[in-house]
């Protein structure tokens, strides 16, 4: 998905897979699986985790309470990726599914079929992997025909889209990248816009991806935003701003944000994508379980 490729961009790009690629600290996790404790459904990037195998690297997520790990550029055998979630009571909270950030993708629609082509593809992967959330990505604005005329491309190829994922009980989550700081160009960046494409599509299987960093630094009020809107969000991402770390990193506070999802009874996936202050993955975990308290 994305950039030159579809997978390469979306791990690398928008699912801020570059963070993801430090190597992780190799140390026992918590005795007490601390996140299963916590109401929310709390994910991780599974390459945060100790592991020569994303199977292993399961196993470290599992330890700590994890419900689930993401991985947006998931390859490899899905089956065997699903059987140990299976085994170990998890899920893949999310992988890469439609789109691009880059020119092309939903808001041309000579590119509409190969986005549907690939989106089928992705979605018989994430089946066998014990995923329910695929991202949907715009690709960038053109300057040669009008916004408006854009945002009626990507409703047309999200409602092509949309019987798929409803045929197969999946979730397309379109994801909103705020062209400030890190997409420069990327067309779809504000929720209330997204929430005009959603009501037009009127899928229950096509729902936004709110990113909390990147709605942050495209127009705040996040809290407002998201609790508002909470019934057409299937996904959260978690990052911290400026500096796209941890929570408790900058001036987002997660302890309220978190709280205020959790009391909308929002009951899908938050996952973590951040990158880490000490260069330890496990000390980014414990920071999100203290913004997590009472909850």
């Amino acid at each position: 998905m994305i950039r030159r490729s579809f997978l390469t961009t979306c791990a690398a790009a928008a699912s801020g897979a570059a963070f993801w690629r430090q190597m992780p600290v190799l140390a026992a996790a918590p005795d007490d699986k601390p996140f299963a404790k916590v109401k929310l459904n709390m994910s991780a990037p599974l390459d945060w985790f100790p592991g020569r195998r994303p199977t292993e690297k399961m196993e470290a997520a599992a330890a700590w309470g994890l419900r689930a790990v993401e991985w947006l550029g998931a390859s490899g055998r899905p089956e065997e990726l699903g059987a140990k979630l299976d085994e170990l009571g998890m899920e893949l909270s999310c992988i890469g599914g439609a789109g691009k950030i880059a020119p092309g993708g939903m808001v041309n629609p000579d590119d509409h079929d190969e986005v549907v082509a690939h989106f089928k593809g992705r979605v018989e992967f994430a089946k066998k992997a014990r995923c329910r959330q695929l991202v949907g990505l715009t690709g960038n604005e053109r300057d040669d025909t009008s916004r408006e005329q854009q945002t009626e491309y990507v409703i047309q190829c999200l409602k092509r889209l949309a019987p798929i994922a409803e045929d197969n009980d999946v979730v397309l989550v379109l994801e909103a990248l705020n062209p400030l700081v890190d997409h420069r160009g990327y067309f779809l960046y504000r929720t209330d816009h997204t929430m005009q494409i959603m009501e037009a599509v009127d899928s229950p299987n096509v729902k936004m991806l709110f990113d909390i960093y990147h709605q942050q630094i495209s127009e705040g009020n996040v809290i407002r935003n998201a609790t508002q809107n909470i019934a057409r969000i299937g996904h959260f991402h978690v990052a911290d701003n400026p500096g796209r770390k941890e929570p408790g990193t900058g001036e987002l506070n997660y302890a309220n944000i978190f709280k205020a999802i959790s009391e909308t009874g929002y009951d899908k996936y938050i996952a973590l994508e951040c990158g880490h202050s000490t260069g330890n993955y496990e000390d980014t975990l414990r920071a999100t379980l203290a913004c997590l308290q009472g909850l």
